[in-house]
């Protein structure tokens, strides 16, 4: 193949149907910038970055600098295709420090132009080959507009609960299994609480006859021996989140007995190699993995679903960014039935095309 003679960037701002408000943010936009890359026949490739201010503490100015700085030096002038596939995310972790929504988008971009040119899916470059995976669809922390019943109507078979605003937290989650008894129930306070509030919680749904399918980082992201604490009091599966950027995160995790299950999103783990290194680690260690996504688009979420595929494939995945800014009535929408569907297009084609819209204004790099 030929060598990379270009990355550019251009922001993509996509309106919310929905306010999405969790405890770490309330946003009613999906701000990120598109990575592409161009090799020197002018083929291209895609990814995204999120902007996430207060989980990976990347903004939009931040991955252009780093985009346009250390990881174009980093791969133009480049053969991507001269060696294994983690080339790419070792190329990028030897160039900066952190700024893993930035790494990815690049890697996911080279990964895309490698699977159009071998006229596959990105899911099959990496070795997955489920056509889409499962996943839940989230319920804002203050309730939103969106009741059990209009969830359902839209085909999903699981909702996560997002919690930690609210001293009704319980309540609301009561109200919503009540609702739908034979729905599972998944929360996430997103690091909202103390070790005495999610005692407390846990003991209030679980005297309230509420089934727990798991308790997604209620305590803050540094505080692995409070989850570890967490599991031994009670039989409910601990999923980590933000505890869990790096392979490293996940080892101490895994040694203090503080996780059940592990969210992998590739604006943390930094690409999707490192991804599918964190989440082969996990499944040897007997965990489960749940693959997620931050506040994007299509483009960010279809590189995520393929890693999803590829891990666990038979598990629920927490896929739902995009549905929040697809139109609900969009008969293109990859959303059916509960499932993200895998583009079966050469690379992420289908999601360039939505996406990527000829008004976009790219700023390359310096070729």
């Amino acid at each position: 193949m030929a060598r990379i003679t270009e990355l550019a960037t251009a922001r993509l701002v996509r309106e919310l149907h929905t306010p999405f408000v969790t405890s770490l943010r309330r946003t009613s936009h999906v701000f990120s910038v598109a990575v592409r890359v161009t090799d020197a026949d002018g083929n291209t490739g895609y990814g995204e970055a999120p902007q996430v201010w207060r989980v990976t503490g990347e903004s939009l100015e931040s991955v252009e600098a780093c985009v346009h700085g250390p990881l174009a030096g980093a791969v133009v002038g480049r053969d991507p295709a001269s060696g294994p596939l983690s080339d790419v995310g070792r190329w990028l972790e030897q160039a900066v420090v952190a700024n893993g929504g930035a790494r990815a988008a690049c890697e996911v971009a080279v990964l895309d132009l490698l699977a159009r040119a071998s006229g596959q899916p990105l899911v099959r470059l990496l070795g997955g080959e489920a056509p889409s995976v499962a996943t839940d669809v989230t319920i804002a922390a203050d309730g939103g507009a969106w009741s059990p019943a209009t969830l359902s109507a839209s085909g999903f078979d699981r909702v996560k609960i997002k919690v930690g605003l609210d001293p009704a937290d319980v309540e609301r989650v009561m109200a919503i299994h009540r609702a739908d008894p034979r729905r599972p129930v998944r929360i996430d306070a997103n690091q909202a609480w103390d070790l005495a509030t999610a005692t407390a919680t846990i003991e209030a749904l679980a005297e309230a006859g509420v089934p727990l399918e798991f308790l997604e980082q209620p305590l803050p992201a540094w505080d692995v021996a409070g989850h570890a604490e967490l599991r031994r009091r009670f039989d409910v599966p601990i999923v980590l989140d933000e505890s869990v950027f790096t392979i490293h995160d996940l080892r101490r995790a895994i040694e203090a007995g503080a996780v059940d299950i592990v969210n992998i999103k590739l604006a943390k783990c930094g690409g999707l190699g490192l991804g599918l290194a964190i989440g082969r680690e996990a499944l040897a260690s007997g965990l489960r993995v749940m693959v997620g996504s931050m506040m994007e688009s299509e483009l960010g979420v279809s590189a995520a679903a393929a890693l999803a595929a590829t891990l666990s494939p038979d598990r629920v995945h927490d896929l739902d960014a995009a549905w929040w800014s697809i139109a609900l009535d969009d008969p293109n929408s990859p959303y059916r039935d509960g499932r993200f569907e895998l583009d079966d297009s050469p690379g992420l084609s289908h999601a360039v095309e939505r996406v990527v819209a000829p008004s976009l204004e790219w700023r390359p790099s310096a070729g």
